[in-house]
């Protein structure tokens, strides 16, 4: 029994690490390549950013659920000795994602025209066709990944998902670049290369998979009944067995996706048409929505996406810190955990939140060669300056990305905050064996999203800025409804000041400071010295104020590495 406990904490442990690795190099990736996508007036990223979320989606109906209802059950087979049952779970699992996989690659291949002539951006249809054939090799391989986990052997998995990773970059990269120079003036061709190497990525990832499963064959039960013929009612009833777990889970895990497609969909349709109100020319409304796009999807949004990287690795400690206690039943424990948990979910999101709403555009200048290029005077704009920009925007002005892309940024900043506690408490719920709590507040949340996002565009002078707020909406009905269960299902008596006041006092504080430095440094004529150097300094007083503050207590510091020197750094008593 404890032997098995230690495998089962080893392998969690594994598929943890290379889950964060995975985030952090996804969340960089984009970076450079909107650098390269981008070439004076053309730009390949909107073609890149109109057929993703569409393969993200597909994606997840094999991807998301699947591998946990494959592993559950094969673990669940292997735990009675039962290797028919779990070589029937496998076998049946491969045939069915197999199946899926062939599916959705024909539907996103055949209807590539017609999704790209819905999100308005016909020439997208090469992109997504590039996407298509990475659907049916990710599906064989979560047959795979979910099958090896069962079996508590997790190192195929993270193997796998890291090698994806690391082939996206080379493969993605290089075929950019090649893409661009024998179509200089296509980017939409600049775009479809790139996503071929994100197939190529996936063939990588099952290569590594399919090896990890050769070479510890003989230690599986599928090995040794590779003959074994597998019975229709067999198939059936292990086909009804994995659909229950998976689909509950796929739900979840479709929402996001889902409303990356709406923004695909709405966005730019809605932006030109109310440029086309104002006044502008045709050609000139175009260029301005597809701006307009790019700025919220390929420029801010990465950058939005970058604090949950920490959330992410908050709510991996904290899913196996409470999930004993509540076996336990033991209320005090699961408390002070969740108490914990929202504490620090604040103490990460807080300082993200108002550092990219001072210094978001800046921090894309320097980041984005496009929006370098296009700063100009905006460049002394702050807090002050994006917004009104956009809002007062005359008949056939043309807004600079620079400005574009700040007024967005200020405004997503804030769902910041909320995105936080939403990563953070999903792992505190979870813990508590609530798994779907969590889903049905991100569901509430994304409809408010979408239905926010049309009336906002459509009936506002708000253009692109109601498509961030909708967004900001999303995050914060679902952050305050995992916010509150959290609250009530474990009677926590919530210290408001220490958890939610002194965060956001000492991030407000660092604001101000922040925004005086990079003034100061800016005069110097060195806009990207002014950006880093006021990030050094916002650090600086960030960290001041929590030792001021006595922002700390000793179970804060149970989740965090170096707990002992930063109990003395910051005045934590014992």
């Amino acid at each position: 029994m404890e032997k098995n406990k230690k495998s089962f904490i080893k392998g969690a442990a594994i598929l943890g690490i290379a889950g964060l690795i995975v985030k952090i190099i996804g969340a960089f990736y984009r970076i450079p390549l909107t650098n390269i996508l981008q070439r004076g007036q053309l730009d390949g990223m909107i073609y890149y950013a109109t057929a993703y979320p569409y393969y993200s989606w597909l994606l997840v109906i094999s991807s998301a659920g699947f591998p946990t209802a494959i592993s559950k059950l094969v673990s669940e087979k292997v735990a009675v000795g039962d290797k028919k049952g779990a070589t029937a779970v496998f076998k049946t699992a491969m045939l069915l994602l197999l199946g899926i996989g062939i599916v959705t690659t024909v539907l996103l291949f055949a209807g590539s025209g017609l999704i790209a002539r819905l999100a308005d951006v016909p020439d997208a249809k090469y992109s997504i066709m590039a996407l298509a054939p990475s659907l049916l090799i990710v599906s064989v391989m979560c047959a795979y990944r979910g099958y090896l986990q069962g079996m508590q052997m997790m190192t195929g998995t993270a193997l796998s998902q890291i090698t994806e990773q690391v082939g996206k970059l080379i493969a993605s990269y290089s075929l950019a670049l090649l893409f661009v120079k024998l179509f200089p003036a296509r980017p939409e061709l600049w775009a479809m290369g790139t996503l071929i190497g994100i197939s190529i990525s996936e063939v990588m990832g099952l290569a590594v998979i399919w090896i990890v499963y050769r070479r510890n064959r003989r230690l599986l039960p599928s090995y040794k009944l590779e003959s074994m013929n597998v019975s229709k009612s067999t198939m059936k009833r292990v086909g009804m067995g994995l659909l229950a777990i998976a689909i509950p889970i796929t739900i979840g895990a479709s929402i996001m996706p889902i409303t990356g497609i709406a923004d695909s969909i709405f966005i730019k349709r809605l932006l030109n048409a109310r440029y086309l109100s104002l006044g502008f020319e045709a050609e000139l409304a175009e260029t301005m929505a597809g701006d307009g796009f790019v700025a919220l999807r390929s420029y801010v949004t990465p950058l939005i996406n970058m604090p949950a990287v920490l959330t992410l690795a908050l709510s991996m400690s904290l899913v196996p810190a409470i999930a004993p206690m509540t076996a336990a039943r033991d209320r005090r424990g699961i408390r002070k955990v969740g108490a914990t948990g929202m504490k620090l979910a604040m103490l990460i999101g807080a300082p993200c939140a108002v550092g990219l709403f001072v210094l978001g555009a800046p921090v894309m200048a320097m980041l984005y060669h496009k929006v370098g290029a296009s700063v100009g005077e905006n460049g002394k704009y702050l807090i002050s300056g994006f917004i009104p920009q956009i809002l007062n925007m005359k008949p056939g002005q043309e807004i600079s990305i620079y400005t574009l892309s700040g007024g967005i940024m200020q405004i997503s900043a804030i769902g910041v905050l909320f995105l936080s506690l939403v990563q953070t408490l999903t792992g505190v719920i979870q813990g508590m064996g609530r798994q779907k709590v969590p889903v049905y507040f991100l569901i509430v949340g994304g409809v408010v999203k979408i239905v926010s996002m049309i009336v906002l565009m459509k009936y506002t002078k708000l253009g692109v800025l109601g498509a961030a707020i909708s967004t900001v909406l999303c995050y914060v009905v679902a952050g305050i409804g995992d916010t509150v269960y959290t609250i009530n299902h474990t009677d926590m008596k919530v210290r408001w000041f220490d958890t939610f006041g002194k965060p956001l006092l000492s991030a407000l504080i660092m604001g101000v400071f922040v925004h005086l430095a990079y003034q100061l440094i800016y005069k110097t004529g060195h806009p990207t010295a002014a950006t880093l150097g006021s990030v050094v300094v916002g650090v600086a007083v960030y960290a001041a104020c929590l030792f001021v503050f006595r922002a700390f207590n000793k179970d804060d510091l149970s989740f965090m590495p170096g707990s002992r020197k930063l109990a003395k750094i910051f005045r934590v008593k014992k």
